[in-house]
């Protein structure tokens, strides 16, 4: 499905895509100041470009196209592997998967990333209801710290929530944050532009004196938001990421990576793992965990035109579900 590039988008959603790669490569590599800003600001993204006039039927066909079905396609697939592997060699299994239920009784899937997708297509339905049936604004922004602070309290008492329920509901500030972005113009705003470079850089500079002195942790998987300071730094490094990537709008590799990372997100587990497996017997090649890292970028960017071609309504590339228009 093609819509309108936001080049700075794209280049923010890249870099935090590369800094997730490298994180989960085991290659230690992060930002000052923007450490807590990965994760959170796809959450954001999808608030700033949350359309609140439209039918729910609408959003729910959009999702399906760009979330859920995404989310079959790889989630099936992986646990095809899954079973094809235990059944031919058990022992080379190293996972906390435990086979294709785990949508409903495990918070770690075989192919463990794509769980982002399924939190994100319940933060669209959560807002969609916010804004439908509650008109005050103020109201809004209750509902939305009410079920954040909700969704903070069942990853803090550690209960769990099937198909990452939970986790969206944690993640509901980001995604209003995003809309509020969008809605008012921060980035882009010119009324206040010759001040921006000063103000983002004492933010920045804020952030990682907060980052040095709190230590603070993000790991929505988990459902881990560690206070709600956590909340505030990663509001702001969300901020600072898009304005600096505003400011540089355009690096050809990342911003590649940034416009289809929704398929880097869902091949990169499923290719760093046996990357792993093999160059545990050639120590030499690790460097670190370097060379996962750049072949696994490397890999899934060859994904991209493979999968959009031959499975393009799978991938979010075209739509699967597709209604007239009289039906919304």
């Amino acid at each position: 499905m093609q819509t309108k590039r936001t080049a700075y988008i794209d280049l923010a959603k890249g870099v935090c895509m590369l800094l997730l790669v490298a994180g989960h490569t085991g290659l230690k590599i992060s930002i000052p100041g923007l450490s807590c800003a990965i994760v959170p600001l796809y959450f954001a993204l999808s608030g700033y470009f949350f359309k609140k006039n439209i039918s729910f039927l609408k959003l729910l066909i959009k999702k399906t196209n760009t979330l859920i079905i995404p989310f079959l396609f790889f989630y099936i697939t992986a646990y095809i592997v899954f079973y094809l592997i235990k059944w031919i060699s058990p022992n080379l299994l190293i996972t906390d998967a435990d086979g294709i239920l785990d949508l409903f009784n495990n918070r770690q899937f075989f192919n463990g990333p794509i769980w982002f997708l399924l939190a994100l297509f319940w933060c669209n339905i959560f807002s969609f209801c916010i804004v439908k049936y509650l008109n005050n604004r103020i109201v809004q922004f209750f509902a939305i710290c009410t079920i954040g602070l909700l969704g903070w309290y069942l990853g803090y008492s550690k209960l769990f929530l099937p198909l990452f329920f939970d986790v969206a509901m944690t993640c509901m500030p980001f995604f209003a944050m995003g809309f509020l972005i969008n809605k008012y113009n921060i980035i882009e705003s010119k009324k206040y532009s010759k001040y921006y470079d000063l103000f983002f850089i004492g933010l920045w500079v804020t952030n990682i004196i907060l980052e040095f002195k709190m230590h603070q942790r993000v790991s929505l998987h988990y459902n881990i938001v560690e206070g709600w300071s956590t909340y505030l730094l990663s509001f702001s490094s969300i901020l600072c990421l898009l304005y600096i990537c505003k400011k540089i709008r355009y690096l050809p590799i990342i911003n590649y990576i940034g416009r289809f990372s929704l398929i880097i997100l869902c091949v990169h587990h499923m290719i760093y793992r046996p990357l792993a497996l093999l160059l545990n017997h050639y120590p030499s090649l690790h460097l670190g965990g370097v060379t996962e890292a750049v072949l696994t970028v490397l890999i899934s960017m060859a994904c991209v035109p493979l999968l959009s071609k031959y499975f393009p309504r799978f991938v979010a590339q075209k739509e699967c579900i597709t209604i007239k228009k009289k039906d919304y």
